[in-house]
């Protein structure tokens, strides 16, 4: 049996209640909604609510999370990216009058999907960048590359400065398996600069139960490069030929020379990575599997 690593004070949300979410005041008419394993965000205006995402795991308790803060409707709905771990409720909303907005990538995903959980965009737009005044409030919406999926979006609020980067990463803990199963391992990297340049003092990051900070993009980023740095010097140093050998892997059987030569690179790659236990949570359970990542995109890109 698996043992895990407790995990620490400090990467700890709050206790969920019986009511299944726990609601956040993010300032500004910003709250963050999380029922534990997910988190997004909502605003509130003056004529109703404007949400980002629609998390199966919230499903039918979002609506009552948004009734504890304004009985007002929600207006719009932003989707962050195509993925249905958080828009899949999407369709338990009032459609009436309900403007849909994405990245058309993200349109395309869902249509391709045919998905009825996912209701289609009502408004798409292309390349970089996507303004909106909503009820006098600005979201500046940015597609800046394929750091989780493409469509992915930076949802930026610059007067209340908060942003939504669903999936970018998890705050105070290590990343989840193939670092957030990023689409483009470098663009992954990138996306952790790319954050830092925003003007804004809380981050909804899409999982666990904690809001982040710059600080908390900026741990994130120091960790992710010591997975490459570490990636890059066992790549130095493991022979695929030795490590066949040491496997006793049959001659001729290429595949498994890779498997077991990449298996060995994870392990010493391992081995040179520096202590994160005191700084994030869960630093043990996706370790090989991120390194992994980090190394075969070091191979390949």
């Amino acid at each position: 049996m698996t043992e895990f690593a407790p995990v620490p004070d400090f990467a700890q949300g709050p206790e969920i209640p019986e009511s299944g979410f726990v609601v956040t005041d993010l300032g500004g008419g910003v709250h963050g909604v999380t029922q534990g394993m997910v988190n997004t965000m909502f605003l509130v205006t003056r004529k109703g609510v404007v949400l980002v995402d629609a998390p199966p795991a919230l499903g039918d308790t979002l609506a009552a999370a948004i009734g504890e803060v304004t009985a007002k409707p929600v207006t719009h709905l932003i989707y962050s990216h195509a993925h249905a771990d958080h828009i899949g409720a999407a369709h338990l909303l009032d459609q009436r009058g309900l403007k849909i907005i994405s990245h058309e990538l993200t349109g395309e995903f869902i249509k391709e999907a045919q998905d009825d959980r996912r209701p289609l965009p009502t408004e798409t737009f292309s390349g970089r960048r996507k303004e909106l005044d909503i009820d006098g409030v600005r979201f500046v919406l940015d597609y800046t590359g394929d750091w989780h999926q493409a469509g992915n979006l930076f949802i930026h609020l610059p007067e209340q400065k908060t942003m939504a980067a669903i999936d970018s990463f998890s705050v105070k803990n290590a990343p989840f398996f193939r670092l957030v199963f990023s689409a483009h391992v470098p663009a992954y990297f990138e996306a952790m600069d790319q954050l830092l340049e925003y003007d804004f003092e809380t981050v909804v990051s899409g999982h666990m139960s904690l809001y982040g900070t710059p600080e908390d993009v900026q741990t994130n980023r120091e960790y992710i490069h010591d997975l490459r740095t570490s990636a890059a010097k066992a790549l130095q140093t493991v022979d695929l030929k030795e490590a066949a050998a040491a496997a006793k892997v049959p001659a001729g059987n290429r595949q498994a020379e890779l498997k077991v030569w990449m298996d060995a690179v994870v392990a010493r790659a391992a081995e040179l990575m520096p202590p994160w236990d005191k700084h994030l949570g869960g630093t043990d359970i996706f370790l090989a599997d991120n390194l992994n990542a980090a190394a075969w995109s070091l191979f390949l890109d």
